[in-house]
């Protein structure tokens, strides 16, 4: 049986939201100054080398119009080779 990992990226007073999809979340990318390649390697070492992601529809659609587009990375490159498990009652619409 494979394992199931949940990663929650959380800041240390507690903010896990972003919103990349124009929403009205007021503090949106605020730790993306903070963020250190000590941080992205941790991440990166969590995920292993090959996974797969288990998404909600919500984030597979704003991941899916960003990641495609993103330039190579460790982690870019990783997210667009998983493959995606998708959990939404609208399959019919995913790209």
């Amino acid at each position: 049986m494979r394992q199931l990992r949940i990663m929650e990226h959380i800041s240390l007073d507690g903010v896990i939201q972003q919103t990349a999809d124009g929403g009205e979340f007021p503090y949106i990318d605020w730790t993306t100054p903070y963020r250190s390649p000590e941080g992205r390697d941790a991440v990166m070492a969590a995920q292993g080398g090959r996974f797969d992601l288990l998404l909600g529809r919500r984030t597979y659609d704003i991941w899916s119009g960003h990641w495609p587009k993103a330039p190579a990375s460790p982690m870019a490159d990783g997210i667009n080779a998983a493959t995606k498990y998708v959990a939404t009652h609208r399959p019919e619409s995913l790209e």
